[in-house]
């Protein structure tokens, strides 16, 4: 079916009535503004991030048909079956500009129009609903219009305008988000390849266990095998069968003391003698400080990441049985 009529052909259109005017006629040109309008609200529609907002435009774009479709008759009042504006509707923009304008901050000067560009789109339908109010008053003038469309068409550009403030105010909090976590993976990249570079690795402690395990169970040494990550937090402590239970104590003292101390635990021992530099350490660190063998500072290209304990053996077996772990591992020393 062919939409055109050529009726039109000649500049003329028909009001509801069937009268033919020229299509500049002041009726024509205020609904014909509405139209406009209601294209822009499209736009605005499928751009909007507030999740209230789309369908208070949906609303108002059926209120724009009905509105139109008033103004097409040359009837003063709709007919009982025709849908027309109430003031229920200018209520609800009311409502709808209260609720955006609680959100927004408050300013003191004029708003330059959308800094995204859901607000701009809100923007330029005000600046239509405007022009639409404008065309309305010129035809009031002639013919009588209800207050209802008046006040309506007035207060749907506040509205708009409300909402765009809105649109600008969740642009500008999520542009604030995004950079801030921006920020803040830029600052914590380097740290956290840092962080991972300065610690034991899953496959480092597993190996690490593994070898001290294994070498104890071959020289019948059952130990008990702690690790330390680089603050002294404890990250593995096993008790092979038939352990002494004092070394289920000893052993994390010597990891917890080698990455305190960042030194081997037997090399204290002198350092903690009577007349020497760290005499009386252990006694005030209450016990916490082990100065005999078994427990190793772990290094990494200079950097501590962690501290070895072992005890169940001699002292010289807890130092044999550590040195053989680290030296699987490759950890060098500092």
């Amino acid at each position: 079916m062919a939409i055109y009529t050529r009726t039109g052909d000649a500049g003329t259109t028909a009001l509801f009535s069937g009268q033919r005017v020229s299509k500049t006629h002041p009726r024509v040109e205020t609904y014909g503004t509405l139209d406009e309008l209601n294209s822009a609200l499209s736009l605005c529609a499928c751009a909007v991030r507030a999740p209230q907002s789309q369908p208070i435009l949906e609303a108002i774009q059926l209120r724009i048909f009905w509105f139109s479709a008033e103004l097409a008759t040359e009837s003063e009042a709709p007919s009982p079956k025709q849908r027309y504006v109430g003031s229920e509707d200018i209520a609800a923009l009311e409502q709808a500009i209260d609720n955006a304008m609680a959100v927004v901050p408050d300013v003191h000067s004029f708003v330059l129009p959308g800094r995204s560009e859901s607000a701009s789109r809100l923007h330029f339908a005000r600046t239509l609903a405007r022009k639409a109010e404008r065309r309305l008053v010129e035809l009031n003038e002639q013919v009588n219009v209800r207050q209802v469309l008046m006040r309506y068409i007035n207060r749907l550009s506040d509205c708009l305008y409300a909402l765009a403030r809105l649109e600008d105010h969740l642009a500008h909090q999520e542009k604030v988000i995004t950079e801030v976590a921006a920020r803040y993976r830029a600052a914590t990249q380097p740290l956290t390849a840092k962080a991972n570079a300065a610690s034991l690795s899953f496959h480092e402690l597993h190996q690490l266990a593994k070898a001290a395990l294994t070498y104890a169970d071959a020289i019948n040494v059952p130990v008990v095998i702690s690790v330390v990550d680089a603050q002294g937090i404890g990250m593995l402590n096993w008790r092979m069968p038939g352990a002494l239970l004092v070394s289920s104590e000893l052993a994390p003292k010597k990891a917890w003391t080698a990455v305190a101390m960042k030194s081997a635990t037997h090399e204290l021992s002198d350092a903690v003698q009577p007349g020497r530099p760290l005499y009386g350490l252990d006694t005030h660190m209450e016990g916490k400080v082990v100065t005999f063998g078994g427990g190793y500072p772990l290094w990494r290209d200079g950097e501590i990441i962690g501290g070895l304990g072992i005890s169940g053996g001699s002292v010289e077996q807890d130092m044999d049985i550590a040195q053989t772990a680290i030296a699987a591992i490759n950890m060098g020393k500092k």
